[in-house]
């Protein structure tokens, strides 16, 4: 996928906030806060390295995990600001400034060493203000399905797909929605047609790509399952929410997943 961004620096806020799915769970360390090496076939050459010393020495900033565990409860620590590093020209990350370098060995075998003088290219930069970023939603961004705030526990923060205009800043950001709302917007994007007419057909014969009787894409592989669910959001009306379908709709998907899981 086409990405000319990657983070060079994060600058996290000095207070952490309390993280229930990160608590503890059995059998678990109850005290983390640094990563934990163990090492594998992929370590090679580095594995003597690695086991004659801790990878994630106590001394570098980058040891320490945003998530922690203390006596069995989780907390995290959020970014205050997110420093982007920006591909000029619009290549993807790591094609002009390079993360990797390889390296040719007297056998005749390749390595790669990690660069980072990529993250210190200050004029590719780009500032992600997280305070700044959350009080413009809350105040001038608007749901692209419904219209609504984003609010706490119902932020407007997710995007269907394709490039977004950035905006000004005194304006809301466009191309955002509800999770709920870009849910049932896929759903009427989609084609549903019991009976669709698509140019191509996956391994099992069920058509997919443009439909011609409807104008709209078919998924490819789209299960029965899947197409009943998102019949129920696409009898929404535009523009509209409902929470008690949208909760059916997840509750089907949970059910699915948990009837696929092996025995």
């Amino acid at each position: 996928m086409h990405d000319p961004m990657a983070v060079a620096f994060e600058i996290r806020q000095p207070w952490p906030q309390r993280s229930t799915m990160h608590d503890a769970k059995p059998g678990k360390p109850r005290w983390q806060i640094r990563y934990h090496h163990t090492c594998g076939d992929h370590c090679g050459s580095d594995r003597a390295k690695h086991e004659a010393s801790n990878p994630f020495p106590w001394w570098r900033p980058g040891s320490y995990s945003a998530f922690w565990v203390l006596a069995g409860r989780g907390w995290y620590w959020p970014s205050l600001i997110t420093i982007w590093h920006v591909e000029p020209g619009g290549h993807d990350s790591g094609e002009v400034c390079k993360h990797y370098e390889r390296i040719r060995q007297p056998d005749g075998t390749w390595t790669s060493r990690v660069l980072r003088g990529w993250r210190w290219h200050a004029w590719h930069w780009r500032f992600q203000i997280h305070p700044f970023q959350h009080w413009r939603r809350r105040l001038l961004t608007r749901c692209e399905w419904c219209g609504g705030r984003s609010r706490k526990g119902d932020a407007v923060n997710v995007s269907n797909g394709g490039s977004r205009e950035r905006g000004r800043w005194w304006r809301g950001e466009p191309g955002l929605l509800h999770i709920d709302c870009s849910a049932i917007q896929r759903a009427h994007r989609m084609c549903l047609c019991a009976d669709p007419i698509c140019g191509d057909a996956d391994s099992k014969g069920q058509p997919y790509g443009l439909c011609i009787r409807c104008g709209s894409y078919r998924r490819f592989q789209a299960t029965a399952a899947l197409l009943d669910r998102m019949r129920l959001l696409a009898a929404i009306l535009k523009g509209q929410r409902d929470r008690a379908t949208y909760a059916r709709v997840c509750e089907m998907a949970q059910a699915e997943r948990e009837a696929s899981k092996p025995a």
